[in-house]
């Protein structure tokens, strides 16, 4: 139940095995989805079917990372790619194809309102009437996932990211005067005291600019910010810097909310929950197109195995939790520590890491790891706390 990244990858990996698997989404293809649209290099690693069939719009060399006060900069440049950059619209669809291609039945338009638990299949009831009997149900339909609350799992209000964006298209000749050949990625860090960050994401033809706050940050002393007069401001930031056209429209904008906390469990009689309905992103950084590929693919060969013994009772299904906490939990419990701190100020450890080239020059191997920075985030943190004490012995 749902067409994104994660259903998509559950269906594929479904079908590939022989299984019969309807792929159900409430929307038509194509769709658009609150997105920035970037993905880290170790998505590309995991799934190399992506850059096969051309799912990938445009790849980045340089991130630049501005401080509030915008006199720390942060300049990461490497000769391999730091970001893969797609374009939502073609990208989902993109993956609902390959899946279909495989053999998994999609149906758009009908939205699941129903879900009853029977003694051998699962009922789905959808918003035309009809209804659906499955032996297993994957839930990948969203932050707000109707089989997630009809499990009894609730998503957490204040344990979200809300994001504000759009997605402007710029020929190929002003993206290269703006962004260079390296397509430079820039992350404004606390804009005008928001508890979150800017982006900006140039790809092919187009540039993703957006905003995101992260409710777990919030504290009396900062209070949420009008994402709307925010963005304004913020695209008023980049026309300063010539990060934008001269004439740039900013008239439209889009919303978006994406989970910061994972699900207290993620499986229940023939029912397994991934991506955004699992609540599995990174709550530091709202990244979720990687967990949620992640989790479909996990979910999908834990439900093969299911039904390959013939079980589906939630004891056999909890091995899909336990793998992905195995994976991932870990990780992810140290980054939801860190996302906290977006409701305090950066700029001094932006600074620190400004003069410490060593450090600059470890983050930026760490990027493109096919594993992703969280492999070296030991000796980050190592490299970190000796130039932070340093710094404090030079006042």
């Amino acid at each position: 139940v749902g067409a994104g990244p994660a259903g998509a990858t559950a269906a594929k990996i479904l079908s590939e095995a022989g299984l019969c698997t309807l792929l159900l989404e409430k929307a038509t293809f194509p769709r658009d989805k609150p997105c920035g649209g970037g993905l880290q290099m170790r998505v590309l690693h995991r799934f190399k079917y992506l850059e096969e069939h051309n799912l990938i719009d445009s790849f980045s060399t340089r991130i630049q990372i501005h401080s509030s006060s915008l006199l720390h900069p942060l300049d990461f440049h490497h000769t391999k790619p730091l970001e893969a950059m797609v374009l939502r619209q073609t990208f989902d669809e993109g993956l609902v194809t390959l899946a279909a291609r495989t053999g998994a039945i999609l149906q758009c338009g009908k939205e699941v309102q129903d879900l009853t638990n029977q003694k051998d299949h699962v009922r789905l009831v959808l918003s035309d009437g009809t209804t659906v009997e499955s032996r297993l149900v994957i839930g990948a339909d969203g932050i707000w996932s109707t089989i997630a609350k009809k499990i009894g799992m609730k998503q957490h209000c204040d344990h979200i990211g809300i994001c504000a964006y759009n997605e402007y298209h710029l020929d190929q000749e002003t993206i290269h005067d703006l962004y260079g050949e390296e397509r430079s990625v820039h992350i404004h860090v606390q804009p005008y005291g928001l508890a979150g960050y800017g982006w900006v994401f140039p790809k092919k033809e187009h540039v993703n600019i957006g905003i995101v706050e992260f409710r777990q940050a919030l504290t009396p002393k900062i209070n949420k910010k009008n994402l709307q007069i925010l963005f304004t401001q913020y695209l008023q930031l980049l026309k300063k810097q010539k990060l934008t056209p001269e004439s740039f429209s900013t008239t439209t904008i889009h919303g978006g909310t994406f989970p910061t906390c994972p699900m207290n469990t993620l499986t229940a009689d023939r029912v397994l929950l991934c991506g955004d309905a699992g609540g599995l992103t990174n709550p530091m950084t709202g990244e979720g197109i990687y967990y949620a590929m992640c989790s479909g693919e996990m979910a999908a060969k834990t439900a093969i195995k299911a039904l390959e013994n013939n079980t589906t009772d939630v004891r056999f299904l909890k091995c899909y939790q336990t793998q992905w906490n195995q994976e991932f939990s870990s990780d992810l419990s140290f980054l939801s520590r860190l996302s906290k701190r977006w409701g305090r100020d950066f700029e001094h450890l932006l600074e620190v890491v400004s003069k410490d080239k060593k450090l600059m020059n470890i983050i930026c191997q760490a990027i493109p790891n096919p594993k992703g920075i969280q492999r070296d985030k030991w000796k980050i943190i190592r490299r970190f706390i000796f130039s932070y004490f340093t710094s404090k012995l030079k006042q």
